[in-house]
């Protein structure tokens, strides 16, 4: 059979496809096959369809267009590769299809995962279809991926599920900040090479990688086996919990305020500290509008209280001081008569 091929907002007929590839109807020899594809992203769907006028294509709705992403995410969330576009009835690829396809095909497909970056290059195109290839045969020594991919070129990125989404979105804020707190624990923990806090540091930096996979797979929209991949366990939140305590009945009973200093250990664990905080809160944040981020929410929070008690922990191991005293700073206010 022969499918009618939907290109950017418009529909060719099966004359017009044996045309662009070259063939004759009357000289076939057999029935002819060329895949259905829909080739508009969603974001830029509804403009190009504008562009090209009524007479080449349909007009979509907010609302048309709301639903067609609804089936998308549902098609991503059941690991499908197509669904069907309820205006024009095509089969349209998910962009879990592309994402196993391994590169850009350069036809501006409507959830094209790599940011359309082939589209226009055919060098780029035949290159990357090449070491997709190559991966494929030998997956067990895939070739060395490059830092650089430009599909964040056009101001978006991936998530674990396939879908993408702004830069600025409050999910890379979410991922960003946890990435700045590993960051911090990574160089705290040049400094407690010698006071027992090492190991426990190095296993943080192992869960905030899980968090960060948990908070880049949303729980609504992802696949079974993605979800079951970045389950994240309440049995962390209570390790840290158990720590925590341990760690605390070595020190002695705070009753002030704790001041963010106490040697050099010390000190960068407290900046671990408030970047676990800041992480916390842009979670909390992402909580609002993507629920379902409970477990990480009480990771990190509890994380951040680890970290002061290691960061008093670390002072103590030091011999150095790090309760604020108020006699230290100004003068206490005299009483005032009513």
């Amino acid at each position: 059979t022969v499918s009618v091929l939907y290109w950017a907002g418009g529909v060719e007929t099966i004359t017009d496809i044996m045309k662009r590839f070259g063939l004759a109807l009357g000289g076939l020899g057999g029935v002819a096959a060329v895949a259905a594809c829909v080739v508009v992203r969603r974001r830029t769907f509804q403009k190009t369809v504008q562009k090209r006028g009524a007479s080449n294509g349909p007009q979509y709705t907010q609302q048309q267009l709301a639903d067609i992403e609804a089936l998308h995410l549902k098609a991503l969330s059941h690991g499908e590769e197509t669904y069907i576009d309820p205006v024009t009835k095509y089969t349209v690829f998910t962009s879990l299809a592309h994402n196993r396809r391994g590169y850009c095909c350069g036809s501006g497909c409507r959830h094209c995962p790599y940011g359309h970056v082939n589209v226009g290059n055919p060098e780029n195109i035949k290159r990357d279809k090449a070491e997709a290839k190559e991966r494929k045969a030998d997956p067990v020594r895939p070739k060395k991926a490059s830092v650089y991919t430009r599909t964040g070129d056009k101001g978006t990125s991936g998530l674990f599920n396939g879908e993408r989404r702004p830069k600025d979105d409050l999910v890379f804020e979410a991922l960003g900040a946890v990435d700045e707190c590993n960051s911090m624990i990574g160089v705290a923990l040049e400094y407690c090479q010698e006071n027992g806090l090492k190991k426990d540091l190095e296993n943080f930096q192992s869960k905030l990688m899980d968090v960060g996979s948990y908070i880049a797979t949303p729980r609504d929209t992802s696949a079974e086996d993605r979800l079951l991949y970045t389950h994240f366990s309440e049995d962390e939140v209570t390790a840290l919990e158990d720590l925590i305590d341990d760690l605390n009945s070595k020190l002695p009973v705070c009753r002030a305020f704790v001041l963010p200093t106490g040697g050099l250990a010390a000190s960068h664990l407290h900046v671990a500290r408030t970047m676990c905080r800041r992480a916390e809160r842009t979670i909390v944040h992402l909580n609002r509008e993507q629920p379902q981020q409970e477990v990480v929410m009480k990771y990190v929070n509890r994380l951040s209280d680890a970290l002061f008690v290691m960061a008093r922990f670390a002072a103590q191991h030091d011999g150095r001081e790090d309760v604020w005293r108020p006699d230290r700073g100004l003068p206490k206010p005299t009483s005032v008569r009513q």
